[in-house]
């Protein structure tokens, strides 16, 4: 698909020649690449994006021919690291044009696929105006995406495939009147508040479980701390579905490729730990709660900063 593209700060480039976390961690190091945008990764048959704000990776979507979907940042990172084939780039972008990119993959359009075919463009636009729209209209010609954005009826932007800036409303015609052109209406815009557990917290929580997997199979043995470890994960699966996507190794280390947002991941993550040292007291007594802020202990300023500590029953 193409989209809107902003300003370039990396266009088409082949991701053998990337190194994708220095991409990823370019905003630690300078204060340009601290962008509201996208990554786009082209594949032959499909387009993965990831979503930045300050450029920090916050949401990731992937789009084919037949289907639009939010993914795990995690899983279009790991698929970019190991393709063979494929190009990236990297737009600066105005915040609407994100906005309007995940409304198309998580809001249903009020109308859908529509065409010029029995409606004369000027009229469909002219009453948008009258009846004070607000919303946007996504206008699509083969793989070609723009955005008519509205605001109580006033077309506050015209972002047009391949372009670099928002465009005039004397743009809106031409783009309309191409042939081929289909557009639907969405009288609302998804709320990009919402953000994903990042790869590097989900990361952090897999290695956090495997050292206390590890720790509490020292004193008891790995069986006993694998059975308790299942039991506990499905009575939290119960509550937080998304943690069966957690997985453990037979060498107890673990990952997970997740969408979620950071809070309600924390919260899963507190109420797991706080089920398998209360579980495993029953062996251990004290030493158990001793043993899991131990290896907390390592990581409490990261989990601190995700209000983990408000969440367990564990205090440092």
């Amino acid at each position: 698909m193409k989209l809107p593209r902003g300003r370039p700060l990396l266009e088409n480039t082949r991701l053998e020649f990337i190194n994708l976390d220095n991409v990823l961690s370019a905003a630690k190091r300078e204060r340009a690449h601290r962008i509201t945008g996208y990554i786009s990764i082209i594949y032959h048959d499909t387009v993965e994006l990831i979503f930045l704000r300050q450029g920090e990776p916050f949401n990731a979507g992937r789009i084919t021919r037949k289907e639009r979907k939010i993914v795990p940042i995690s899983e279009v990172i790991d698929k970019a690291k190991n393709a063979k084939t494929g190009f990236l780039s990297e737009y600066a972008t105005d915040d609407i044009i994100i906005s309007l990119i995940i409304s198309t993959i998580t809001i249903e359009p009020i109308k859908a696929n529509i065409n010029f075919t029995r409606l004369q463009p000027k009229v469909f636009i002219d009453r948008l105006k009258t009846t004070k729209f607000n919303g946007f209209i996504w206008v699509r010609r083969g793989i070609e995406e723009s955005y008519i954005h509205f605001e109580s009826g006033t077309i506050t932007g015209c972002y047009i495939t391949g372009s670099r800036k928002k465009s005039t409303d004397d743009a809106i015609m031409p783009l309309l009147m191409k042939p081929d052109t289909t557009f639907s209406i969405f009288d609302r815009i998804a709320d990009t508040a919402t953000v994903q557990a990042t790869p590097a917290q989900v990361d952090m929580f897999c290695k956090i479980f495997s050292q206390l997997l590890e720790s509490y199979a020292q004193p008891l043995g790995e069986s006993l701390v694998l059975k308790t470890f299942m039991l506990t994960k499905s009575t939290v699966k119960g509550e937080y579905p998304f943690i069966d996507q957690i997985k453990i190794e037979s060498d107890l280390t673990m990952s997970g490729k997740i969408v979620v947002e950071p809070k309600p991941f924390a919260q899963a993550m507190a109420k797991w730990l706080d089920l398998l040292f209360e579980s495993l007291a029953t062996f251990l007594g004290k030493e158990s709660e001793i043993i899991a802020k131990k290896v907390l202990n390592d990581y409490r300023f990261a989990l601190k900063s995700m209000h983990f500590f408000d969440y367990t029953k564990l205090k440092m």
